[in-house]
């Protein structure tokens, strides 16, 4: 992290007239204050940041709030100049990086999106309204069945015992209606 001694170091001597001519709308000056300080401020960004190309666009936004309170006459006397711009570089910067503190970049490869394929879910939906056709047809029987054991988990024997049925029964049943459905949607796509 660079002090503001160091970063004093790093800022070049400017002319002492320069505030005054941009004041007065002087296109060369300003040219003049980016060649002088553009690297300096940059230097002092990539020091705080770490990043290149973060630093790039900090140092941009500070030259440019500079070159906007030049022209708005904030700075009068041409020796504060640097010590301007050095406060202006420390307080955007700061700001960047609280802001970035609060707002943590997260590599976005890491992160798993489930989107919806409209494609997939319209199948779906489509072969969820064919089966539930399909069991209607069947009796309440059999649908307590096929939801009791497929759809909740239960074993032969408990759903044997809820429906008061044999457990060969409830085997045979099931095993009959999961075979007439296969056979109904072998067909079909996925």
């Amino acid at each position: 992290m660079a002090t503001d001694s160091t970063v004093s170091a790093v800022l070049p001597p400017i002319e002492p007239l320069l505030a005054t001519r941009i004041r007065c709308g002087d296109a060369r000056a300003e040219e003049e204050l980016i060649i002088t300080y553009r690297r300096a401020v940059l230097l002092i960004a990539l020091a705080r940041t770490r990043n290149r190309d973060t630093a790039n666009d900090l140092s941009q936004e500070v030259l440019i709030a500079v070159l906007k309170a030049l022209r708005a006459g904030q700075i009068r006397d041409g020796g504060k100049l640097g010590a301007f711009i050095q406060g202006t570089a420390r307080n955007i910067i700061n700001n960047h990086l609280r802001s970035r503190s609060r707002h943590p970049e997260v590599d976005i490869d890491g992160i798993d999106v489930e989107g919806t394929d409209p494609v997939q879910k319209f199948e779906s939906s489509e072969r969820q309204r064919l089966m539930r056709e399909e069991l209607a047809k069947y009796s309440i029987t059999d649908q307590k069945i096929l939801l009791l054991s497929l759809v909740d988990g239960h074993s032969l024997a408990e759903v044997a015992d809820r429906l008061g049925l044999s457990h060969d029964a409830v085997r045979a049943r099931k095993s009959r209606l999961i075979r007439k459905i296969t056979k109904k949607f072998q067909g079909r796509s996925q």
